[in-house]
């Protein structure tokens, strides 16, 4: 960014300098500052193009050259170089040019410093101008200049004050925003595992089947229940059990598709939501996930198993009935003896008693 800003700036310059020459107005103190101003940013453009020099570097020495640059313009147009129309239309200028420095104050620093710092310019602006502003009151000068230095005073009080309030306005908005996404973040995601949690679940779960419905695309969902978790917990502690739902869940988040969802459903089931995949693909990943589970100890040392039910979409189904298709699955895994994926039963044709 401050590249692009560097650039602009050094066309500015350009293009101003260079219509002084095509009307015939310049002289020495045009040519120097014209020479010391393109130095100065042509250098600060180099080192933020080779990024070896820190950025608050470069920062400063932005906003502190240019301050310096125009200010020293003031200074010689005011009160060294003798007084005709050029150094009026050079002291207009620079005062046109000013407000800027306050912009990239702005832009560059935080609310606070950038207040001070913009202060700081504002300062040395009236310590350098102020003494002519009096002196050319009612002297009949060419740059008399009260009046005009009057109206940059409070021209440039005002864009100081306005610049601050839409900064802090802006970053108010900022926490906000912040602050909005860490409360969705908490309302969607499971405190322990990190994991969505059921709401987040249901809610992928519903666009999943609005999707199916309208496309006629087919999706699968695993319900996963840890064997013999209350045994675990009695035996070791409940921070044991919170280490096996934590490295599990760690576990399975790895092992599937980005577009996957894998939910805590609650306690120490899960759910699994896996798009586009009929119910044959689904069953080879329940039964990867439980291979996985059953020959790797979890959170370290704790040797447990998984059983596993699989339900896919049906053309009709319901967020409820496909839960329930895959909860039902998960029974008869736990009461075919755990450590199993079992797949939704289907319905076949009624038996005829003929």
């Amino acid at each position: 960014m401050y590249v692009v800003l560097v650039w602009l700036a050094v066309a500015a310059i350009v293009v101003s300098f260079g219509t002084r020459v095509l009307e015939g107005k310049t002289e020495p103190a045009s040519s120097l500052f014209a020479v010391v101003a393109l130095a100065l940013f042509l250098g600060v453009a180099a080192a933020a193009r080779v990024r070896r020099v820190p950025l608050e570097w470069i920062e400063h020495a932005l906003l502190w050259g240019a301050t310096g640059i125009l200010l020293a313009n003031l200074v010689a147009r005011l009160y060294v170089v003798p007084p005709d129309v050029s150094s009026v239309e050079a002291v207009v200028a620079t005062l046109l040019w000013f407000p800027m420095v306050f912009v990239f104050s702005t832009v560059a620093f935080d609310g606070e410093r950038s207040l001070r710092y913009s202060a700081a310019v504002y300062v040395l602006f009236t310590l350098v101008t102020l003494p002519h502003a009096f002196a050319s009151l009612g002297s009949g000068l060419i740059v008399s200049g009260f009046g005009l230095l009057l109206q940059a005073y409070l021209v440039y009080a005002v864009t100081i004050a306005a610049l601050y309030f839409f900064a802090d306005l802006q970053q108010r908005m900022v926490a906000m925003e912040e602050t909005a996404r860490t409360m969705r973040k908490l309302a969607n995601t499971d405190a322990l595992t990190g994991l969505a949690n059921r709401r987040q679940a249901e809610e992928q779960l519903a666009r999943e089947l609005r999707r199916a419905e309208r496309y006629g695309r087919v999706f699968s969902v695993l319900m996963l229940d840890i064997d013999h978790f209350k045994d675990l917990n009695d035996r070791f502690g409940h921070q044991a059990g919170d280490d096996v739902l934590v490295d599990l869940s760690r576990r399975v988040d790895a092992m599937v598709r980005a577009s996957d969802t894998v939910a805590r459903w609650g306690g120490e089931e899960f759910l699994l939501l896996a798009p586009e995949t009929p119910i044959g693909d689904a069953q080879r990943l329940a039964e990867m996930i439980r291979r996985h589970v059953a020959d790797n100890g979890l959170a370290g040392r704790y040797r447990v198993t998984v059983s596993l039910g699989v339900a896919s979409y049906r053309p009709g189904d319901t967020l409820g009935s496909l839960v329930a298709r895959s909860d039902a699955a998960l029974y008869l895994a736990k009461r075919g003896g755990r450590n199993q994926v079992r797949l939704e039963i289907v319905p076949g044709p009624p038996a005829d008693l003929g």
